[in-house]
């Protein structure tokens, strides 16, 4: 018979105590000199004395491959949870310290400090243990909140969006109360831009805020991002500072928060059913056209973003104007490495693509390392049998775009920027079909 479930749940500030490169935005010297919010990692461990899995959420940028193993060569020896049931997702915080060097010729833009990735892993493995650690008997209940308004699509705001926010909810099995949340959300934490020079969790900092204020310091909060390729708040925020994050995040925070009180008594379960499969696959490979086609295109791009400018068009079409001559730069340099056979490295060490699937009571979290378009998250909550949610940027991040054929056709930062063709979207979706039927 099925063991009662346990939960455990741990949390760190990982904010460095130094100056380091804060990375999201391209072409910008961006030292640190100070900090605006804490960067945290938290985990959540749930285990029903047959299966265990572990949701790890970072305030990072990326969780590269080379981060993902170095965690679980030190996890190996030291928990009881197969490391390949480790779910470690980037909340994507373009406020936060480098965790790879870049792929592109960005002369401004420094190599990833090696003691701060050492330092990074260590603190990921510590907290994840403590979590395993602290399991007790606990209950846990399922809902959802609902973000629309706090963001949408950034190419067109009225294109396809995903807000429904599956929460997970823990508590206590002896006094009710509440222990840890986790949450995903289908949106780019990107409201602080390149203006700001201090660390920070965007956003989602504001909506940990919110909760702690609400349940108390002592609920361990996970904030973890879903398909976010093509959403941002770009189109719903008066302005990329710190008040704009807090009204986005407190709102945030305020869904989630009425979606807990919302939870009918009966709801919370001790008895919860636990699973974990995953993959590794291989993706189809863009192919690059040439220097002078890439050099026309960016020419293009350029034009179009002075264009709107000169115009005085609505400065968030100049925004996305501007991210498109980026795209394109970077296009250039991937035809540059394309043509020279050095972007063969690359795939090598960003390939195989590892997708997971957990299963926790009847509703799967499905794994994606990559910047993903939202279209891709709703094509497999249609296909799935059970109710699913997609996490993205886990375990290995690609460290690109993966676009739908209509993207492509639309061009555009995300088009220009991309390792992968939209096949390698739909191949994501196949397999990740594939196990949630092998549950």
């Amino acid at each position: 018979m099925r063991k009662k479930l346990l939960a455990g749940a741990a949390i760190k500030d990982i904010t460095p105590n130094r100056s380091l490169f804060l990375y999201g935005y391209p072409y910008v010297e961006r030292m640190s000199k100070g900090v605006h919010d804490p960067l945290y990692v938290s985990a959540l461990v749930l285990d029903n004395g047959e299966d265990a899995i572990v949701f790890c959420a970072v305030d990072i940028v990326f969780i590269t491959k080379e981060i993902t193993a170095g965690v679980r060569k030190i996890l190996r020896d030291e928990i009881d949870v197969p490391v390949e049931n480790i779910m470690i997702s980037a909340s994507h915080t373009h406020s936060g310290p480098m965790t790879k060097s870049v792929l592109f010729a960005d002369p401004v833009v420094p190599p990833a400090d090696k003691e701060f990735i050492t330092d990074f892993i260590n603190q990921i493995a510590e907290v994840i243990i403590e979590a395993c650690n602290n399991r007790i008997e606990a209950e846990l209940a399922i809902t959802t909140a609902d973000g629309k308004g706090v963001g949408g699509n950034r190419i067109n705001k009225t294109g396809p969006i995903d807000p429904e926010i599956p929460v997970i909810v823990v508590r206590k099995a002896d006094n009710k109360e509440l222990y840890a949340v986790s949450t995903t959300y289908c949106m780019h934490p990107t409201v602080i831009h390149e203006n700001s020079k201090f660390y920070s969790a965007d956003f989602p900092g504001y909506t940990r805020e919110y909760l702690s204020e609400k349940f108390g310091k002592e609920l361990i909060y996970l904030y973890q991002t879903g398909p976010e390729g093509n959403q941002s708040p770009r189109h719903f925020i008066s302005g990329t500072n710190f008040d704009e994050a807090k009204r986005l995040g407190y709102l945030l925070g305020e869904r989630i928060y009425k979606a807990i009180n919302g939870i009918e008594k009966n709801r919370f379960k001790k008895n919860v059913k636990l699973k974990a499969v995953s993959s590794l696959i291989d993706l189809p490979k863009r192919d690059f056209s040439s220097v002078e086609d890439a050099e026309k295109m960016s020419r293009g791009a350029d034009e179009e973003y002075n264009r709107l400018k000169k115009q005085g068009a609505d400065p968030k079409e100049v925004r996305t104007a501007e991210c498109a001559r980026f795209g394109y730069d970077e296009a250039i340099t991937l035809t540059k490495m394309a043509n020279s056979g050095k972007l063969e490295d690359v795939y090598r060490e960003i390939l195989p693509a590892e997708i997971a699937v957990f299963l926790v009571d009847e509703i799967v979290f499905v794994s994606l390392p990559c910047e993903i378009f939202v279209e891709y998250s709703l094509w497999i909550k249609e296909r799935s049998h059970r109710k699913a949610y997609v996490l993205c940027l886990t375990n290995g991040t690609l460290e690109t775009y993966i676009i739908t054929r209509e993207g492509m056709k639309q061009g555009g930062y995300e088009a220009a920027a991309t390792l992968f063709l939209p096949d390698a979207g739909e191949k994501l979706v196949d397999e990740s079909i594939k196990l949630i039927e092998s549950l």
